[in-house]
């Protein structure tokens, strides 16, 4: 004999949760944000390991479409202030906590501009440890709405731990949505979980690495990160000497067989 039962209810939480590993939880996590408050964009950046903190954009949505988003992204990670800005906020948040900030950029700050161009007038960001892993979720308030009202970052306050978790949750499951070419076959991802030899190339080698697995040459790569074809050079050779192998053919068939 079969008891027939009915589905338990889902609140918002619970579809929100149930949405993280699908291809529009940014959209509809950045719903949910908005009915705290008005919020343009948001993103996150994911440090895997403190000691060699070399963050990368995990997942991001919003009005900013996504070559601005990453554009803005790889101007942010290319400038050395703003990297350890990014690890430091993440190294103050309390193990296991969580540290809650509202801010604008004074005009001196490098994301000044940035943040001009974009319309963008204010953020507020939640960052959070755990182990060696860290990292820091932004919501960047659009200039149409006007600056964050206390009733407003009250409202946030309340929403955006859950946000903040269900990122990281994101992270962990599917990794960084900048890497997604081809889902599990990406030097990069390796790199963040420490996969072998992976774990030892920078973030520049292995964005190459990720390049070389899409087939494009030297000069694409050049073109695609925004650097000499030299370099590109120099990174390839430095990757290979640290992962052990002698070509880009190698370089193939070492990242899909990990990923695989």
């Amino acid at each position: 004999m079969y008891d027939i039962m009915r589905p338990l209810p889902r609140d918002a939480a619970a579809r929100l949760a149930a949405s993280v590993p699908g291809p529009d939880f940014g959209q509809r996590l950045l719903a949910h944000i908005r009915t705290a408050a008005s919020i343009a964009n948001f993103g996150a950046f994911y440090i895997a390991d403190r000691a060699r903190p070399d963050p990368v954009l995990s997942v991001w949505s919003g009005e900013m479409s996504d070559y601005w988003f990453n554009r803005n992204a790889r101007t942010i990670l290319s400038n050395p202030f703003l990297r350890d800005d990014i690890a430091s906020r993440i190294a103050a948040a309390p193990e296991g906590g969580l540290a809650i900030e509202h801010w604008h950029p004074p005009s001196h700050d490098p994301r000044a501009p940035i943040y001009a161009r974009d319309g963008v007038i204010e953020r507020v960001t939640v960052s959070s440890r755990t182990g060696r892993a860290g990292f820091l979720s932004f919501y960047l308030r659009g200039a149409e709405a006007g600056p964050i009202s206390a009733p407003d970052l009250a409202r946030l306050k309340s929403v955006l731990p859950l946000a903040h978790e269900l990122i990281g949750l994101r992270h962990r499951i599917v990794g960084s949505e900048a890497f997604h070419f081809a889902p599990r076959a990406s030097a990069s991802a390796l790199r963040e979980r420490s996969v072998a030899g992976f774990a030892g190339l920078s973030m520049r080698e292995a964005q190459v690495c990720d390049l070389i697995v899409k087939g494009i040459s030297v000069a694409g790569s050049a073109l695609e990160l925004g650097v000499s074809e030299n370099t590109i050079r120099t990174l390839r050779r430095r990757a290979y000497r640290k992962l052990g192998l002698t070509s880009a053919t190698q370089v193939v068939a070492l990242v899909l067989g990990a990923g695989s």
